[in-house]
C-alpha cells in the first residue's frame, strides 16, 4: 500500500491520512486498515474507485494526535488471504514543551546554608526543540539557563521554584517544587531587648518547618535548657538573671542545624546603689566616697553632701579644688582631700536610668585630729618612733597639742610630733592627741603602738603542799611579745611546755598567755632539783633557774 500524509501534525489539529492500493478487489478477500491509532478521537472511511478515472482502495484516518503520539508509528496493511504487506508512518507531533520537572541536586540530605545547589528544568518531550527557558521564584523570575546553580545558598533561597520551557509553538511549566534550607535561627517576640517583667518568647525558626518533624534542644551561655518538639521558648516575666546567650539545635531524620548565639538583653530600673567610704589619713587626710549600683542600662550617677550635689556621673560639674570625681560604667568615685569636721554629714547616692530611680545614704565622721604613727603601728622594740598630730588648716593661732597613752595624759606642748628615740616594750598602748585653738577642740581616735620584743627572764616560783598528799606545784610567767613558748626542764630532762610535750603521769600541765603552771603528783626525792623555765618568741629568747626541795 501507499501512504499519503503530512511531513508533520500539530497536537490538537485535525489530521488526514490516507492508504492506499492501486488496485480493488471488490468480490475477493482482500483487507486494508489501519493500525496505531486512538479510535475514540478517530474516524476511518473507506472507497473503491473503479471508473474511468483510475482503479484503486482508498482508507482514510481522520484523527487528531496529542504529544504523546510524537514519534509514534501508524501502519496501514493490506492483506490478502495468509499474504500481507504494510507501510509505516512515523508521526511528527508539533507540541509546545510538555512533561517538565524540576530536579535537584544533591537529591538527598539537608541543604544547609553555604551549600551549592544545582536546579535543573528537565522537559520530557519538545517539538520542535526547546527555545528557551525561565526560573522562577515565589513568582519572581530568577534566571534563563536550564540549570540555576545556587551557589554559597543562603537562608532567603527557601522558596517554592519552577521553570518554564518554550519552542515555537509555546510554553510549560514545571510543577512548583519547595527548596528546604536546613538553617536554624533564633527570634525574639517582641524584641531582643526587653523590659524585666515582660512576657517574651523566644523562637528556633527553620525555613518551611510546618509540616516537618522536627526536634529542638535549647542552650543558654551553652549550657542545656530543655528538649522536645516546641520550637518556642516562653518567659512569663521575664528577669534579668534571663539575660543571656540563646541557641538551638534542630534535627530531622537527616541532620541537625544549630542556630548562631542569640543575645537577649533584659533591662531593669537600678537596684539599691552601695555607698563605701573611706578615710585615708596617713599623707593627706583623704576621704574617698564610692558609689556602685547593678542596673540596665546604665545609670546616671550622682553623690550629694546633705542635699548639696558634689559629683554626677554623664555631665560637667564644677567640682571645689579639695574635690576630683571619675565615673566608670555603673560607677562613681568622689575624692575629698585635707578633710576635716565641715565634710562630716550624710552622702546619698542617687542613680537613674529611662526605668527608675534609687538611692542609698551613709554617714561620714571626720575628726580635727588625727594621729599619725611613723614607721608603723607595729615596730620592733629599740625602732625611733614618731608620732605627728594632724589637725585642719582652719585653726586660729598657735594650736597646743595634748598626748595621752591609753587614756593617762603623756605631755603638753606646742610641738605637733611626739618622739621615741629608741622605744621599749613598756611603751606600748592606745595613744591618742587633741588640738586646741582659740576658735577649735578636737580629740583624735585612739591608736594603737605595739612594739614587739623578746622575752624578759622568766620568774619561777613553786610550793610544795603536803596535805592530804604531796602536791608539788611550779609556775613561769614572762613578759614579751609577741607570747612566747615556754618549756620546764628539770637538768636535761624535759618537764613540760605550752605546746604539748610528752608528759609524766604524775604532771599535770596549765598552760596560759605567757605563762606556763606545772603541778606534780606524790612528790618523791627524784623530783628535788634545779628546774629551768625557758622561754621564747621571735625576738629572742631568755630563762630563768631555780632549786626545788622536796
Amino acid at each position: 500500500p501507499s501512504v499519503a500524509a503530512s511531513e508533520e501534525q500539530t497536537e490538537g489539529q485535525k489530521s488526514t491520512l490516507e492508504c492506499f492500493t492501486p488496485y480493488a478487489c471488490p468480490w475477493g478477500d482482500a483487507v486494508l486498515r489501519w493500525e496505531g491509532y486512538d479510535p475514540r478521537v478517530s474516524t476511518v472511511s473507506g472507497r473503491v474507485q473503479m471508473d474511468t478515472g483510475g482503479v484503486g482502495h482508498h482508507l482514510t484516518l481522520s484523527t487528531s494526535f496529542s504529544w504523546r503520539d510524537h514519534s509514534k508509528k501508524l501502519l496501514c496493511e493490506v492483506s490478502y488471504g495468509s499474504r500481507k504487506a504494510s507501510r509505516e508512518v512515523l508521526l511528527r507531533v508539533r507540541h509546545a514543551p510538555k512533561d517538565i520537572q524540576v530536579l535537584v541536586s544533591p537529591s538527598t540530605g539537608n541543604i544547609h546554608v553555604g551549600d551549592t545547589v544545582s536546579l535543573t528544568c528537565k522537559v520530557g518531550s519538545s517539538h520542535p526543540a526547546v527555545s528557551g527557558y525561565h526560573w522562577y521564584k515565589d513568582g519572581a523570575v530568577m534566571g534563563s539557563e536550564q540549570v540555576l546553580t545556587l551557589r554559597g545558598v543562603r537562608r532567603e533561597d527557601h522558596g517554592q521554584y519552577h521553570c518554564e520551557a518554550q519552542n515555537a509553538l509555546g510554553a510549560g511549566t514545571a510543577p512548583a517544587l519547595t527548596l528546604h534550607v536546613f538553617s536554624a535561627e533564633v527570634s525574639a517576640s517582641p524584641s531582643a531587648e526587653v523590659l524585666e517583667g515582660t512576657a517574651t518568647t523566644l523562637s528556633c525558626d527553620v525555613p518551611g518547618r510546618e509540616g516537618q518533624d522536627l526536634n529542638y534542644t535549647w542552650y543558654r551561655n551553652n549550657e542545656w535548657l530543655k528538649e522536645g518538639t516546641e520550637h518556642t521558648l516562653l518567659f512569663p516575666a521575664v528577669a534579668a538573671s534571663d539575660a543571656g546567650y540563646y541557641s538551638c539545635k534542630v534535627t530531622n531524620s537527616q541532620g541537625s542545624d544549630t542556630a548562631q548565639p542569640f543575645s537577649l538583653s533584659v533591662t531593669y530600673p537600678p537596684r539599691t546603689p552601695s555607698v563605701t567610704l573611706f578615710q585615708e589619713t596617713q599623707g593627706g587626710r583623704l576621704v574617698v566616697v564610692l558609689c556602685a549600683v547593678d542596673s540596665h542600662p546604665p545609670a546616671t550617677l550622682a553623690i550629694d553632701h546633705d542635699g548639696t550635689v558634689l559629683a554626677a556621673s554623664g555631665a560637667q560639674t564644677t567640682l571645689a579644688q579639695r574635690f576630683s570625681a571619675s565615673a566608670s560604667r555603673n560607677a562613681l568615685r568622689l575624692e575629698i582631700r585635707a578633710a576635716g569636721p565641715r565634710d562630716s554629714g550624710k552622702y546619698r547616692c542617687t542613680a537613674s536610668n529611662a526605668h527608675g530611680t534609687a538611692s542609698a545614704t551613709r554617714s561620714l565622721l571626720t575628726r580635727a585630729a588625727e594621729l599619725l604613727i611613723h614607721p608603723s603601728t607595729e615596730v620592733r622594740e629599740g625602732t625611733t618612733v614618731t608620732l605627728t598630730c594632724v589637725g585642719t588648716r582652719d585653726t586660729a593661732g598657735e594650736p597646743l597639742y595634748t598626748w595621752y597613752r591609753n587614756g593617762k595624759r603623756l605631755q603638753e606642748g606646742s610641738g605637733p610630733a611626739l618622739r621615741f628615740p629608741s622605744i621599749r616594750g613598756d611603751d606600748a598602748g592606745a595613744f591618742q592627741c587633741r588640738v586646741q585653738s582659740s576658735n577649735s577642740s578636737d580629740t583624735s581616735g585612739a591608736v594603737p603602738l605595739r612594739v614587739l620584743y623578746p622575752p624578759r627572764p622568766p620568774v619561777l616560783s613553786s610550793f610544795l603542799q603536803t596535805q592530804g598528799g604531796r602536791l608539788g606545784i611550779i609556775q613561769c610567767t614572762v613578759e614579751s611579745d609577741p607570747g612566747s613558748n615556754l618549756t620546764l626542764w628539770r637538768g636535761d630532762t624535759l618537764v613540760a611546755c605550752t605546746w604539748g610535750c610528752p608528759l609524766s603521769p604524775r604532771v599535770r600541765v596549765t598552760p596560759s598567755y605567757n605563762s606556763l603552771r606545772v603541778e606534780i603528783q606524790e612528790v618523791v626525792l627524784e623530783d628535788e632539783g634545779t628546774y629551768k623555765c625557758q622561754a621564747g618568741n621571735t625576738q629572742g629568747n631568755a630563762s630563768t633557774a631555780m632549786e626545788f626541795r622536796a
